[in-house]
């Protein structure tokens, strides 16, 4: 009991302080390339892009390190359309469930605070008609027009996000068209603003009718009609001219001011045989000659399956060709000649960025958005700490492979960083690849920058490596070129990379492959031409009846390979078998690499290139397994399968009818892990309970000869006088080898073989696989990395004794102190709460109170998907936190510790994110973003004095409204049809939130009962049509106190006010103020209530929409009348 009560030590005030100081669990930022894109849009005021995918995800992003998310929560929808608000830095987002969502940025301070995307407010169009096809914003961003499909624009009032009365309707669109083309034109497939008078906007219709509409006029200045069906339609930068694209894949030109003929064209740029459409086509200003942008028009016969987007400026004509399909694209001007300058590609799989005012067009390497899964990344390895001026030869060896590439400054530069200081400690991320290549990546700040690419598979001879030059045999025309660097085909599965280390401090890099190949690499910043030696190294050979079933190793080249700067290989290892790398570690400061495989390890001298020790891990029973004289007949495997099965079956009733109940977890959220039983043997009631472990062995694909862990290092482990230079191995049965190396003085240590012998053997009574194993100093420290002593990045370890070791297995961690090996304490895991430890990392955690102050610890991921971290050496927990699904398998192997507490992990195939358990390092976007354009708000529209409603309000009068005060986080009760749009928020000063009023929806009655004023009068064809569904609609105010408003008043608040505590209001028609003090602020907020009459008024239903009940049309009467008809009242 004593034993048990010592682990419930209660945690001191003191403590927790401490705790908040050192560690906090962030979610920092995310990088590489959002997963399943699926909009693109570009503010030119602000400079920045923005990309919205299928799940629901907002990311924007402006100069290197400005970046911004957002997410919807309530609903993972995929955007459809982005479109921004210019200049305010406010985007709307199209959801495919026909939503609308309005995104702003709210920024902590103006001094550059972090960077955040919010959710701001939504609203939604019902019906079938109603199905949203096309989204612009006007110049002015006062209303955003929003086409239908049933061939309808409304209008969405950007200062209160409610859609508005006013209408533009197709059958008055329809009136100026000719006789013979009155018919249904189908949606609305593109609206564009005239470019220099914004009254007048084109709308095309799908099926080829194109009106020049004047919104002021309330008239149709020209029609055009196409014969083929449209798809999109741009303006010339002169405005004397537009370009329509179609589904043929022609585009033609047309006249703002004559409509019989086209100017050019049908223009079948890659006719005569029918080709696929041309989805988007885009005519921007350019230096010299008119330039054409558009995506598809390829030849459906010969180039259907091309992803293409085209470019021609007069005789230059270029199709890039990506290897995913295209999304969208933009063309970003130039900041300081307005011309086209950059294409902005975005493809299912990446985003290619074109230079257009470069000659030939070459590509920008991009610093942000870089394409990670260009092969299918196979591992990860993060070097903390490496010394600066091996990050300068790396980079520099970088530079000299980006021949091509564009070298003008980049070009989406919006937003203002916080800090441009260089990082105080460089971190970079390796990526193993499919292909056998290694990327180096600069992993310091927010944007992850692309430094240096290896390719090993020049060293290797294969069959498929010769089948490059495929491409080669297009011909010259289409003139294709290929953009983008997502290749997602593999020469040969062997060359995929498993394993990963590096010297942070030497540059040394070791890389292991899928077939056994292990190659030891230097930086080198000179040319050089080797023959590549390889060392073969046996580990079955004191292994009688091993037979080797799978792949063969992977030949080497016998010419001479030209390396160009960079990492250049010093030494090859061949393992036989030639099985995947399960384990590797490096010690530059002694010359010596040890590597893991599935049936044993290995240790090789770089220096003396030999290798050093080879010992099989193999048992009798693994040797039985693959001593069959050929591989398992289909009849014997079948057997095996069904006798486990049935086994299983049996064993899981006897462990029911046997076990106790209440063997549960003591957290009470995690379920059993797999290996998991019943209740504990003994039910002392005083100890915890835990579960019990199955014998491993049982599973038919348990591997326990593998090789999990290898770890090189000094310790006590002979005696406590001299420390001695250590191999620890630890396998996937609990098994853990230490050997000792004598180690010749460095003068003599060229000359002097090495020799290595066996210390001692620790077999774990749990038998769970060994993943971690690390040696603590005196003052309970891990031991620095080797040559960090050296190079004065780490102090000496303490020599004061006790020295102890920590073994991590899947299942618990345990100390030992050394060299006696004597336990000291451990921390059970899965026996207590069901989960198994996945990945291991170490740290140094500062305080943010005091920067001398720091801790030891290290972090763990469970397979449950939490971030654990434990202190040293007693394995306290500190902190946990459930962050990955558990579903997600992928994500929880692919995470990486950094040496300050950081995280990485694969999110998706094609990106990062990147989170932090430590309180002081938090790597986040940060900076501000300086507004252009202030949110536009509603002007306040005096009204004549109308009569005195019938049914009057709670309050009794017109005009005298009393209400109770508005408590923060109980919203004003809107009506039913609102979106909900959350709790009040708090004041925030002015700058925090652009745009900060979150508006309901407010429905305007106007007096004359007219609610279409660009509509201008219907017709009373579509009177006759639509009287069926005549709709009696009464309106009401309820205004009552307290928090039990009724749900029928409409109100709208306003929540963004200024430093001098005072709000600006939107006002409407027919509003009245009322002043509420917040009891905690006593800030005043003007509420506008809108009161319309309560007498019966008639709606009827015009296309879908519910409009207010007209006066009956007189033949005479012109439908586009400048003047306001007057209708006289009975």
């Amino acid at each position: 009991m004593l034993k048990f009560m010592k682990h419930q030590q209660k945690i001191t005030p003191e403590r927790i302080q401490k705790q908040k100081e050192l560690f906090d669990f962030n979610q920092c930022c995310h990088h590489g390339f959002p997963a399943k894109p699926s909009a693109l849009a570009w503010d030119p005021q602000l400079r920045l892009l923005a990309i919205g995918t299928k799940a629901g995800e907002v990311r924007v992003y402006g100069q290197p390190g400005v970046e911004m998310y957002g997410q919807r929560e309530d609903s993972e929808a995929a955007i459809t359309h982005l479109t921004f608000l210019k200049g305010q830095c406010r985007l709307v987002s199209l959801f495919e469930d026909n939503s609308l969502h309005l995104w702003q940025l709210n920024q902590q301070d103006d001094t550059g605070g972090s960077l955040e995307l919010v959710h701001a407010n939504s609203t939604c169009l019902e019906g079938k008609l109603k199905k949203i096809s096309v989204v612009v914003a006007d110049s002015k961003c006062e209303h955003l027009m929003v086409g239908t499909e049933g061939g309808n624009i409304y209008l969405l009032n950007l200062a209160t996000f409610a859609m508005s009365d006013n209408i533009i309707y197709q059958d008055v669109v329809m009136q100026n068209v000719p006789e013979d083309y009155k018919v249904n034109p189908g949606p609305v497939e593109a609206i564009a603003e005239h470019p220099t008078e914004p009254d007048k906007i084109l709308i095309g219709y799908q099926r080829g009718l194109i009106v020049l509409w004047d919104k002021k006029n309330l008239c149709a200045d020209q029609t055009y009609v196409c014969t083929q069906q449209l798809e999109s339609v741009c303006w010339h930068p002169d405005a004397s001219q537009f370009t329509t694209s179609h589904n043929d894949g022609s585009y033609m030109v047309w006249s703002s001011t004559e409509s019989s003929e086209p100017v050019d064209g049908p223009q079948t740029v890659y006719g005569p045989f029918p080709c696929k459409p041309i989805t988007k086509i885009l005519r921007p200003a350019a230096k010299e000659g008119d330039l054409i942008i558009f995506g598809g028009g390829m030849p459906r016969a010969s180039y259907g399956d091309r992803n293409t987007v085209t470019a021609m400026q007069g005789e230059f004509h270029v199709t890039f060709n990506l290897t995913s399909r295209v999304i969208d694209f933009v063309v970003v001007d130039d900041d300081e000649s307005g011309q086209a300058g950059c294409l902005v590609i975005l493809a299912e799989e990446e985003v290619v960025f074109i230079d257009l005012m470069t000659e030939e067009w070459p590509s920008f390497a991009a610093p942000y958005l870089a394409s990670l899964h260009s092969s299918a990344i196979t591992c990860l390895f993060l070097v903390s700490g490496i010394m600066l001026d091996l990050y300068e030869k790396i980079k520099e060896a970088g530079a000299k492979q980006q021949v091509g590439l564009s070298t003008r400054p980049w070009p989406i530069n919006g937003g203002i960083l916080a800090n441009s200081d260089p990082p105080k400690q460089r971190d970079l991320l390796l990526t193993g690849h499919e292909d056998g290549t290694v990327q180096f990546w600069d992993a310091s700040g927010v944007s992850l920058t692309h430094l240096y690419k290896l390719s090993t598979a020049k060293l290797f001879v294969s069959e498929d490596l010769a089948a490059d030059g495929a491409a080669a045999e297009d011909d010259d025309w289409p003139p294709f070129r290929k953009a983008g660097l997502f290749d997602p085909y593999s020469d040969d599965p062997r060359l995929g990379i498993k394993k990963m280390e590096m010297c942070a401090y030497t540059g040394t890099l070791v890389v292991a492959g899928t077939a056994g190949q292990v190659l030891i690499l230097n930086l080198n910043m000179e040319e050089k031409e080797l023959v590549p030696e390889c060392v073969d190294v046996n580990l079955v050979a004191e292994t009688d009846n091993f037979v080797w079933k799978s792949h063969s190793k992977l030949d080497m080249q016998t010419e001479a390979v030209k390396f160009e700067p960079g990492m250049q290989p010093t030494a090859v290892v061949q393992f036989f078998p030639p099985a995947s790398c399960t384990s590797l570690t490096l010690n530059s400061e002694w010359g010596l690499v040890a590597c893991g495989t599935a049936h044993g390890f290995a240790l090789f001298d770089i220096i003396q290139k030999k290798n050093l020790l080879a010992k099989s891990t193999l048992s009798p029973l693994d040797l039985a397994n693959t001593a069959d004289e050929g591989p398992m007949s289909r009849r014997k495997s079948l057997k095996k399968s069904l006798r486990e099965s049935f086994r299983r079956l049996r064993r899981g009733r006897s462990q029911r009818k046997t076990g106790k109940p209440g063997a549960t977890s003591p957290t009470g959220g995690h379920p059993q892990s797999a290996g998991g039983g019943g209740a504990a043997a003994d039910d002392d009631g005083l100890k915890p309970v835990e579960r019990a472990i199955e014998a491993r062995s049982q599973t038919s694909d348990y591997i326990g000869s593998m090789v999990r862990c290898l770890h090189l290092t000094k310790c006590f482990i002979a005696n406590t006088q001299l420390m001695s230079a250590t191999l620890w191995a630890g396998t996937n049965s609990g098994a853990i080898f230490v050997f000792t190396i004598a180690i010749p003085p460095s003068e003599k240590r060229a000359e002097i073989p090495l020799s290595v012998q066996i210390g001692k053997e620790i077999h774990l009574k749990h038998g769970a696989p060994v993943i971690s194993i690390c040696v603590l100093d005196g003052a309970n420290r891990p031991f620095p990395e080797p040559m960090a002593v050296k190079k004065e990045a780490a102090p000496a370890p303490n020599p004061s004794m006790p020295h102890r070791v920590l073994i991590c297995s899947e299942e618990q961690f345990k100390v030992f102190t050394l060299p006696q090996l004597k336990p000291f304490c451990k921390f059970k895991l899965t026996a207590h709460e069901g989960s198994r430890v996945r990945k291991i990392g170490y740290a140094d955690y500062v305080s943010t109170a005091d920067e001398s102050y720091r801790e030891a610890g290290f972090m763990i991921m469970s397979n449950l998907g939490d971030f654990s971290l434990y202190s040293l050496p007693d394995c306290r927990r500190q902190m946990q936190v459930a962050y990955i699904k558990r579903e997600d398998i992928n994500g929880i192997n692919s995470v990486v510790f950094s040496n300050r507490g950081e995280a990485l992990y694969m999110m998706s195939p094609c990106e990062l994110q990147r989170v932090s358990l430590s309180a002081r390092h938090i790597t986040r976007p940060c900076g501000t973003i300086p507004i252009v354009k202030p949110m536009p708000v509603e002007e306040k529209i005096e009204e004549p004095a109308k009569e005195k409603p019938t049914s009057e309000g709670p309050a009794g009068e017109d005009g005298a409204v009393s209400a109770a005060p508005e408590t923060p986080g109980e919203p004003a009760a809107t009506n039913e049809k609102e979106v909900e749009s959350g709790p009040a928020k708090e004041e925030k000063p002015a700058g925090e939130a652009v745009g900060g009023t979150v508006n309901k929806k407010v429905e305007e009655v106007k007096e004359n009962g007219d609610s279409s004023v660009l509509s201008g009068d219907i017709t009373i064809d579509s009177i006759r049509d639509h009287m069926d569904d005549l709709k009696l609609t009464e309106k009401s105010v309820d205004l009552v106190s307290g928090s039990s408003t009724a749900s029928s008043t409409v109100m709208t608040t306003s929540s963004s006010a200024t430093k001098q505590e005072s709000s600006s209001s939107v006002t409407i028609v027919k509003s009245t103020t009322i002043t509420s003090v917040s009891s905690s602020s006593q800030e005043s907020s003007s509420i506008q209530v809108v009161e319309t009459a309560a007498s019966a008024v008639n709606h009827s239903a015009v296309n879908g929409t519910e409009t207010k009940k007209r006066a009956p049309l007189a033949k005479a009467e012109s439908f586009f009348s400048k003047e306001p008809r007057v209708v006289k009242e009975e």
